[in-house]
């Protein structure tokens, strides 16, 4: 026992300092610890079975005893093995020994024996020399104890190998693995991982290199380059695990460190599988709840609050809306599959993106955001859009302002009304007058309570006479309307028109000019169409020259002959802009009550609208359609028979007495508008002898006022000395 046991302590040491020797210069990780411990373990159980237990379950028996008594004692001469064989001998007669040969040797046996000393046979210094060697194993195991407590060598090997812990030795480069737990790290599935490496501040050695060794499921190891992320000073490393699919495990290495594996495990990450948004729009806009689709940005308008219900692929433990510093913390459902939110309906919606984060009950996160955006807009006020009838930049002090307006709003309308403001002329004794206001009320909610009224189309009139303005004033007309909304309505307003107002004068001399213009583009076209009439017979007449080329002329009147049907054209053209323009002076006098003055002044005289519309108007219009068309086709058909002589001369008789018809119309026209000309001198004339008459009879009045008051009055209270 004593040398099993010295023994099985020496070779223990021997292993020990072999595994010492190892684990530090390998640097081996905690799988290879744990075979080597296996392996000191299995090295010590078979020592001990070798060296301790086989020789002590295997006793000596009594031969073997009597052996060793004669080796011991030599001077026995191998009686006391004789008489032991004898003794147990039975018939000694039929072995041919005699009995009392036989018991002679026995008791010489025994008489031997007697003498004997026993502990000769006994390997003292044997003995001696292994319990020396137990001793010297017991009292290094002891000091191997001590230095495991007191050695940062040992006691990081013990740590290691013995206890299989994490200690490390003494090195210059320390590697961390960040997010590491116990050796395991929890990573989402299908999503791109960028693991982080810090080399520590324990580290004496920082400016390393890192590798990173990954070993699939099949066992294979593939070892890679981290790349420096320039944070920690420098002491940061990362790589980019792309799209994991299956487990891992991977190590780190750099510098004299090697870390210990790490297994990757791949959880599901919670996901939405199933997301509705749902916008209700304020009350006051009547429209029915909108359903938003994909990531947006979804334009809402202000007061809208959101219904959110969604789902998830598991049960999750909270569920968080955030945009910027708004954060809505999400109810879940009893199961955690389902969770609901409602931003905006209890304070302002915020404009931004929305981000959905959802930790399972593992906590772990989700991996692939789920997010949509907003943008907050206002409601928009009514759009407008409006235009004077008959109304040029003057009118008189007794206009009416036709207006044609559209107007659309997305929710609805309470009213439409005519904006007017004026500001009268400028002069010495206010030389900066305060401008007025005033609205006209043009349809209003009222009359639409039976239906949704979000759009009108219409003409209305706005009346000057009742504003009493002066000559001089300046006018804005706007058509403004209000929408539905409850706080504060929104107020649309169309251009604004801007008005001169002026005396009837100043405005018949403004028309007066304008017919004038247009009466001169009468002549112009009058001008051409004789011009029109002349080289069609001059064409008609032409012929080639002698040993000119025939193909040549007929092509280039051909070609003439089609410019002069294109300036037929133009002709009419020109005369029914004409008319339009005559049109348009006949309703701006409607509309300025010009034609009351007329027939004040000159009931006798034809009217303004004979003047015009049957003089003017309605002669230039068929002359423009029945006359100017007919010579068109006319003059069409001069150029299908240009190499005819005789269709063509034909052709051109009837096209020239067309042509006489349209200038002997036309020459009527001029004669009428002439008259029209003379007429409105002549009105001019009368007006303002009026104005005389008015300005005479008011100095008159003005005058005998004056003379009234000093009649009445007192002298002495007139000069009397305050």
């Amino acid at each position: 026992m004593v040398k099993g046991l010295g023994s099985l302590l020496w070779i223990m040491l021997a292993v020990f300092v072999v595994d010492m020797i190892v684990d530090r210069m390998f640097k081996m990780d905690f799988s290879q610890r744990l075979i080597l411990l296996v392996g000191m373990i299995a090295v010590a159980a078979a020592v001990a079975f070798w060296k301790l237990l086989k020789p002590i379950s295997t006793l000596p028996g009594n031969d073997a005893l009597v052996y060793e008594i004669e080796k011991g004692n030599r001077s026995l001469g191998e009686s006391l093995i004789s008489s032991i064989e004898l003794s147990r001998a039975e018939n000694l007669e039929s072995i041919g020994v005699s009995e009392q040969l036989a018991s002679a040797t026995i008791n010489k046996g025994l008489d031997d024996v007697k003498e004997l000393d026993f502990s000769n046979i006994i390997d003292k210094s044997g003995y001696t020399r292994n319990l020396g060697i137990l001793g010297a194993g017991i009292a290094a195991l002891a000091m191997l104890g001590i230095g495991i407590t007191q050695s940062d060598f040992l006691s990081t090997w013990f740590n290691r190998n013995v206890l299989l812990g994490d200690a490390q030795w003494p090195q210059g480069t320390y590697l961390e693995i960040v997010g590491a737990q116990d050796g395991n790290i929890s990573l989402p599935r299908g999503v791109n991982h960028r693991q982080l490496v810090n080399v520590t501040e324990a580290s004496t050695n920082r400016d390393v290199s890192l590798n990173l060794e990954l070993e699939s499921p099949d066992g294979s190891r593939t070892i890679y380059s981290m790349k420096p992320t320039g944070k920690l000073d420098g002491r940061q490393h990362s790589f980019l695990f792309n799209n994991l699919s299956s487990a891992f495990r991977f190590r780190a290495t750099g510098g004299d460190d090697v870390t210990e594996w790490v297994k990757v495990s791949l959880v599901e990450p919670p996901a939405i599988v199933d997301l509705e948004i749902t916008a209700h729009l304020p009350e006051y806009t009547g429209a029915a709840p909108l359903g938003l689709k994909g990531d947006g940005p979804h334009p809402l308008l202000v007061g809208t609050w959101l219904d959110i219900r969604a789902n998830s692929n598991k049960p999750l433990a909270s569920a968080t809306l955030k945009s910027g510093k708004s954060v809505y913390q999400m109810a879940l459902s009893e199961d955690g599959n389902s969770f609901t939110a409602t931003p905006g309906k209890t304070e302002e919606l915020v404009a931004g993106p929305y981000e959905f984060e959802l930790l399972d009950e593992g906590n772990l996160g989700n991996a692939r955001k789920s997010k949509f955006t907003v943008t907050i807009k206002e409601d928009q006020v009514p759009r407008i859009r409006a235009e004077l009838l008959g109304i040029s930049g003057l009118v008189s002090t007794r206009a009416i302002l036709p207006t044609e307006f559209q107007v659309v709003d997305d929710f609805g309308l309470t009213d439409i009304m005519f904006s007017a403001s004026w500001k009268p002329e400028e002069n010495d004794e206010k030389p900066d007058p305060e401008e007025t206001g005033q609205t006209m009320l043009i349809d209003s909610l009222e009359s639409h309570k039976d239906q949704s009224w979000t759009a009108a189309e219409s003409a209305a009139a706005f009346d000057l006479l009742p504003l009493k303005l002066t000559p001089g004033t300046s006018l804005k007309l706007a058509v403004i309307s209000h929408d539905n909304q409850p706080e504060q309505a929104g107020v649309g307003k169309s251009q604004e028109f801007l008005l001169r107002v002026v005396t009837d004068e100043k405005l018949r001399g403004d028309l007066l000019r304008r017919e004038d213009e247009q009466r001169k583009a009468f002549e112009q076209a009058y001008a051409m169409q004789l011009s029109l009439s002349s080289e069609l017979e001059a064409l008609s007449i032409s012929r080639p020259q002698p040993g000119s080329d025939t193909d040549a002329f007929h092509k280039a009147r051909e070609m003439q002959l089609l410019e002069l049907v294109r300036n037929q054209k133009g002709i009419g053209t020109a005369i029914d802009q004409i008319a339009g323009r005559f049109e348009e002076f006949l309703v701006e006098i409607t509309n300025n009550r010009l034609d009351e003055i007329e027939k004040e002044l000159a009931p006798d005289k034809p009217r303004i609208n004979e003047r015009y519309d049957t003089k003017i108007i309605q002669p230039i219009r068929q002359i423009d359609t029945d006359l100017v068309t007919e010579a068109t086709r006319y003059l069409d058909n001069c150029r299908r028979v240009e190499k005819q002589d005789a269709p063509l001369q034909e052709a051109v008789t009837s096209t020239l007495a067309v042509q006489e018809q349209i200038l002997a119309r036309m020459n009527e026209v001029l004669k009428a508008m002439n008259a029209s000309r003379s007429f409105q001198d002549l009105l001019n004339s009368l007006l303002e002898i009026k104005w005389l008459e008015e300005q005479i009879n008011k100095k008159l009045d003005e005058k005998m006022n004056a003379k009234d008051i000093f009649e009445d009055a007192d002298p002495d209270d007139i000069f009397e000395n305050e």
